[in-house]
């Protein structure tokens, strides 16, 4: 089932203190209520735990009492030095993700060296976790936690997602092949498999009157159309049926293999249902509509599918376009989007725009199976372009020089297909891949 792309990371918050050693213990309850403002400020939905645990009995029964609040990462504050084992047996009973916030204030708290204590234990345990002397209020720890809670949320949303999967990778795209016992077991996601039936069956139960009903709205959300009334209620009958296969089935996202019967048939189809909030992308690719699901998540919008198509060196950008399959919301206007005919099959229909919206881009690449399973990232600005491709044109300048990018993608294994989303997501993409302990590379 789609998930609001409002949905914020759930973090429990608790603060620890040793009592007895003259460590500054009577302010642990006032640090805790500090930590606890500064993190309802961020955008994030922070899960206070009281009272102060100072005992291990009292960790073990925070952490069962944190267990069934539906979090994606706990927080834990260091008022003064703790002993390692209060958060073994918090972790014993709640095992998230920890972000370690030592608060250094007091040069006798000795939060620091507790820290410091507790991170071998974590380690040799095999935790997920990260670790940041600062006082409370710190902007490089608060913009680390927050990268952090974000990154542990996609974590969870993996193991919650159902993708559906219909038509296989194409033929002629034997890298995009897919395995489903390797992707559970790396991402935790779930993949929905659709027969290759399910898309005419279903578009045949839509009647003629309903595609007309839904033809008039898309009308008025586009600048030009081009296109026979055949194609276009051939086109409204495959989203209004994908729709709700993916409401019956509980879908998150959906792949399609359009390669090559449907081909011309399902772009429409499937821009719409990225700026609906079901995440897909086209030509049988599983690991892009996984990817466009989490940037969806992350960026609160729909996000693009294109190839790396072309380099320009002299002003050091990259263009990346697909045949015709964009989210309407990634058109600067309404007014430069148009619908015609397929360029690849010259018949159906796409969707057509120089997506340029000024801003920065995050461009995500995942690829490979099992314990090859690896991601690339590259991050830059949008820059102006025009319809010299016709499909959903999309140029990014960056600071590296892009002909070293491209080598740099062929020596980390990376594909064609690139999913881009506004923000920059990347160190969000590089803790998560820490956390699914899959490669991650940078490009820029």
């Amino acid at each position: 089932m789609t998930t609001d792309p409002t949905r914020r990371p759930r973090v429990g918050v608790v603060t620890m203190a040793f009592p007895g050693y003259y460590l500054g213990e009577e302010m642990a309850q006032a640090k805790h209520a500090e930590m606890l403002a500064q993190l309802r400020g961020l955008e994030l939905e922070p899960a206070g735990y009281d009272p102060v645990v100072m005992d291990a009995a009292a960790a073990r029964q925070a952490g069962r009492e944190l267990a069934g609040q539906g979090l994606d990462l706990l927080c834990i504050a260091l008022a003064t030095f703790v002993p390692d084992h209060y958060l073994v047996e918090l972790l014993d009973e709640c095992d998230l993700p920890v972000f370690l916030w030592a608060i250094e204030r007091e040069i006798n708290c000795l939060s620091l060296v507790g820290g410091l204590l507790i991170n071998p234990t974590l380690y040799e345990l095999g935790k997920h976790y990260q670790l940041y002397g600062a006082d409370t209020g710190d902007a490089q720890a608060t913009a680390r936690l927050l990268s952090y809670a974000r990154a542990a949320m996609l974590r969870q949303e993996l193991r919650r997602m159902h993708v559906g999967y219909l038509g296989s990778n194409p033929d002629i795209m034997f890298s995009m092949a897919v395995d489903a016992y390797g992707l559970k077991r790396a991402l935790g996601v779930n993949i929905v498999p659709l027969r290759d039936f399910e898309y005419p069956q279903r578009q045949a139960a839509i009647s003629d009157d309903e595609a007309r009903a839904d033809w008039e709205s898309v009308r008025g959300a586009v600048g030009r159309i081009e296109v026979a009334e055949v194609d276009a209620l051939e086109a409204s009958k495959g989203y209004l049926a994908m729709k709700r296969m993916a409401a019956e089935l509980r879908l998150d996202a959906l792949s399609l293999n359009c390669w090559p019967q449907l081909k011309s048939r399902i772009c429409l189809p499937i821009a719409r249902l990225n700026d609906d909030g079901i995440s897909a992308a086209c030509e049988g690719d599983l690991h892009s509509t996984i990817l466009m699901r989490l940037l969806y998540l992350l960026a609160g919008r729909a996000a693009g599918n294109g190839d790396l198509l072309r380099l320009y060196e002299a002003p050091n950008e990259i263009l990346f376009s697909h045949c015709g399959a964009g989210a309407f919301s990634l058109a600067r206007s309404p007014r430069e989007i148009a619908l015609h005919a397929s360029i690849e099959t010259h018949d159906g229909l796409a969707v057509f725009y120089p997506a340029d919206q000024p801003g920065t881009v995050t461009a995500l690449n995942l690829v490979g199976a099992g314990d090859s399973l690896r991601l690339a990232a590259m991050v830059g600005q949008v820059a102006e372009t025009d319809m010299h491709y016709e499909g959903t044109p999309m140029r990014l300048r960056f600071d590296r020089r892009v002909r070293e990018i491209v080598q740099a993608a062929v020596g980390c294994g990376a594909g064609h297909h690139w999913n881009l989303a506004y923000g920059d997501w990347s160190r969000e993409f590089e803790l998560l891949c820490q956390l699914l302990n899959i490669r991650y590379t940078c490009l820029t």
